[in-house]
């Protein structure tokens, strides 16, 4: 469902020069500095500041505040013709050169309910809850964004379970298939054009995976969206690189026992792909012949499934 506040209410001012609309917007934890580069007329740029509102609100559903108390996000209006995409959100990055920005590249014409089925944003606002990773250990940060574009998506309610879970266990399969002989490491290190699938999905499994874990033994008082809130308490924004194992011991320092580098030390060098069947057979995901999914209530995980994916 989408939530559109009163335009009114959005403090919209144009730039001297009149080539650049600007916004800040709060959010739990943040203010959003918004630049809405021109052509774009103020009723779309008031519509367009409110959806990334609601967008950097689903990232809240995490921990309960936005991972940077002050970033800024920069929405360039353009065609689909260089992508060759009719998404209206058509391609998105985080840049990390002093402040943290996120630039998403949008097709304006699009209609704005379309934004908010749109899992862009999301993902990349997602960047936000890790440091810039070192190249090698780029399956982290985009694994663990993929995992959560699709979990807070389900969250906010633009996806049901099913479609979140549907995308998640056809994406696992996709990393299943790419680039076999790799592990995430090799993969990330010979570039997402030669093994994309395999970076994006085999961290989205493990994502996955590190949640369950730590859900499954503390009875749900831990989980991923509690270590990634220590994480932002005690290290965000990093103006460092950090390489992976160091983040996953970062992760662990918050735990009473460990649970992210048993998981590297099991799959970041080892070739193939986590097998994620029986995760999802407990989690109670049954994936027909046709590709569709069913959510099943007999299986021992169906309260895990419940707590990472049911709408708040």
């Amino acid at each position: 469902m989408m939530i559109v506040g009163p335009l009114l209410a959005v403090s919209l001012f144009t730039s001297a020069s009149g080539a650049t609309i600007h916004a800040s917007e709060q959010v739990a934890g943040a203010t959003l500095h918004i630049e809405i580069r021109q052509p774009v007329d103020e009723r779309k740029a008031a519509e367009i500041v409110e959806w990334i509102r609601s967008t950097a609100n689903n990232v809240n559903l995490t921990y309960g505040r936005f991972p940077n108390p002050a970033p800024r996000i920069i929405v360039v209006p353009t065609n689909s013709r260089p992508w060759s995409s009719d998404s209206p959100v058509i391609y998105g990055q985080v840049t990390r050169q002093g402040r943290e920005t996120v630039e998403l590249f949008v097709n304006a014409e699009r209609p704005i309910e379309e934004f908010y089925k749109d899992w862009t944003a999301t993902h990349e606002f997602s960047h936000l809850m890790l440091p810039l990773l070192n190249h090698r250990y780029r399956w982290i940060s985009e694994g663990f964004a993929t995992y959560y574009q699709n979990v807070l998506m389900s969250r906010a309610g633009h996806y049901t379970p099913e479609f979140a879970w549907q995308r998640l266990s056809e994406g696992f399969e996709r990393g299943r298939e790419s680039r076999p002989e790799l592990s995430p490491n090799d993969a990330a290190a010979s570039g997402t054009r030669h093994a994309r699938m395999k970076v994006y999905w085999s961290g989205a499994a493990i994502a996955l995976l590190a949640d369950i874990e730590l859900r499954r033994r503390s009875d749900g008082a831990e989980s991923l969206d509690t270590v990634l809130g220590e994480l932002q308490s005690c290290c965000l924004p990093s103006r460092r690189l950090w390489r992976g194992y160091r983040l996953f011991e970062k992760l662990d320092s918050f735990l009473d026992s460990p649970v992210f580098m048993p998981l590297y030390r099991q799959y970041a060098d080892v070739e193939g792909f986590p097998d994620m069947a029986p995760v999802l057979a407990d989690l109670g995901i049954t994936v027909n012949a046709d590709g569709s999914v069913v959510l099943r209530d007999d299986r021992s995980l169906v309260a895990i499934r419940e707590a990472i994916s049911t709408r708040r």
